[in-house]
């Protein structure tokens, strides 16, 4: 994990060891501390934004792409997640003295997220479980529910609803609940594999796959 200045590019400072993966390092306070999280081929690790010293770190099963963002569920505990059946886990970030300690809260097979990041949306989970979407309680890791075969797509919350981008090229726009999900509109933006996370800014989605890319200019139904 490397740091630079904004005004002039120099390198600040480079810290960690452990090789990256492809998970995109996110600043979160965690246990009272303000730290950089970053999920790596066999670790995750909090860094002080400072200097990159390393807070605490905690191993994971290696040997596959780590690709989603950890998720922070509260002040003091995160998710993760993994694809090639690893599955997902919950960890706790506690200060003991001046040294950080990380516990493992609960760990399940039913959330195994491949490329797409894990949504937490009014207190639950929502990810895709090897292209199947699932809905995971945070606070015992069980499963509510998993229905609709998206494949291995990316997820977006926009506002109250869900918006899935299936790997065959598909959106598919949900209302997501603890209950079930409730689809509301569908449509074919690409007819081929689409791996990319969709972006939305104000009125304009963006989409692109690794040949092409559109932009959509939404406007309310009335």
């Amino acid at each position: 994990l490397v740091s630079f200045s904004v005004g002039d590019g120099t390198l600040r400072w480079a810290a960690g060891s452990d090789p990256s993966s492809y998970s995109s390092p996110i600043l979160a306070t965690l246990a009272g501390r303000r730290q950089i999280v970053i999920f790596n081929q066999s670790t995750v690790v909090g860094h002080d934004p400072s200097n990159g010293e390393v807070l605490w770190s905690y191993p994971v099963p290696s040997g596959q792409p780590n690709v989603a963002t950890p998720v922070i569920l509260d002040d003091e505990s995160l998710f993760i997640s993994a694809g090639y059946g690893i599955g997902g886990t919950r960890l706790r970030i506690a200060q003991e003295g001046d040294d950080y300690s990380v516990h493992e809260v609960w760990a399940t097979p039913r959330l195994k997220s491949k490329f797409a990041n894990v949504i937490l949306h009014q207190d639950f989970l929502y990810g895709l479980d090897d292209g199947v979407l699932v809905c995971l309680d945070p606070a015992d890791g069980e499963r509510r529910w998993k229905r609709g075969r998206y494949g291995h797509g990316q997820l977006l919350m926009a506002g109250d609803q869900l918006l899935v981008q299936t790997e065959r090229g598909e959106l598919v726009l949900l209302d997501v609940s603890p209950e079930g999900p409730t689809e509301r509109a569908r449509w074919e933006a690409f007819s081929g594999k689409t791996w990319n996370p969709p972006a939305l800014a104000g009125r304009f989605l963006a989409l692109r796959t690794h040949e092409e890319a559109v932009v959509y200019e939404l406007t309310l139904s009335q």
